[in-house]
């Protein structure tokens, strides 16, 4: 948030719900750093993101993508994805700071000519949706962004418009996933609050900085998807969650 003096005084913190609260966390180098510091994943947390990776590269190859392009991509993990496919990246990020170092990455390992980044808003692709490449993108929703987001439906429902495939990957509903989470988070922030009841029949975590993280239980997600008109094209899962290929039905 913006703003110094009597102004700043009288603003009203914003709704839990509201990209404000969203923007405060993701888009400040601080809360986003923390939450996704290696030095804070536990054991479980790497394997669902082993599966994530590997269910993406699956999805290129099997969908015949011809870039892949990671929301929230933060350090670039799909940018290995991409490599590995032979096809371009972009990686799309809200906070600049981490834009500022995946360029800086891409400079350093001479991929210029197949990688690029973009700061946007994962909720709003079509302000920057002509600037990805390819014209069959993979586009990839990593490490719960889904879940992340103040509004899952308003995201879906945008890149639904702009067709491609969609790799989306979420935590599941489980008491042992919610354990992890706890274990995750508590290690990123302070003032993490107990999980409350999600809207897609898993666990809510809040915590400082207006952080918040929802998961899915697989009935509710189905049905989330249904409602946004994607349909499954393949579902990978591990004890902590899933990753779902979907396209426009």
């Amino acid at each position: 948030m913006t703003g110094t003096g009597l102004l700043a005084a009288t603003q009203s913190p914003p709704h839990p719900l509201s990209a404000e609260h969203l923007d405060h966390f993701y888009r400040d180098g601080s809360g986003a750093c923390a939450i996704m510091s290696v030095a804070h994943f536990p054991d479980e947390i790497l394997t669902f993101l082993q599966m994530e990776c590997l269910a993406a590269f699956k999805t290129a190859v099997a969908e015949h993508c011809d870039a892949v392009v990671e929301l929230g991509c933060f350090d670039g993990r799909a940018l290995e994805v991409a490599r590995a496919a032979g096809v371009p990246y972009c990686g799309v990020d809200i906070n600049s700071g981490a834009v500022a170092a995946l360029r800086e990455r891409i400079c350093d390992e001479g991929l210029e000519a197949q990688a690029t980044t973009l700061v946007g808003d994962a909720q709003e692709s079509v302000r920057w949706s002509t600037h990805v490449p390819g014209r069959r993108p993979l586009i990839v929703l990593p490490f719960n962004l889904l879940g992340n987001l103040p509004d899952p439906r308003r995201a879906l429902l945008g890149l639904r418009a702009l067709g491609g495939t969609v790799l989306i990957s979420v935590f599941n509903e489980q008491p042992r996933t919610t354990a992890v989470r706890r274990a995750y988070y508590a290690r990123c922030m302070t003032g993490l609050a107990e999980p409350a009841e999600g809207r897609y029949g898993g666990a809510v975590f809040r915590g400082a900085q207006g952080f918040r993280s929802e998961s899915f239980s697989a009935p509710a997600l189905h049905r989330l998807l249904r409602e946004c008109g994607l349909e499954i094209r393949s579902e990978t899962a591990n004890r902590l969650g899933r990753s779902l290929t979907v396209g426009r039905a």
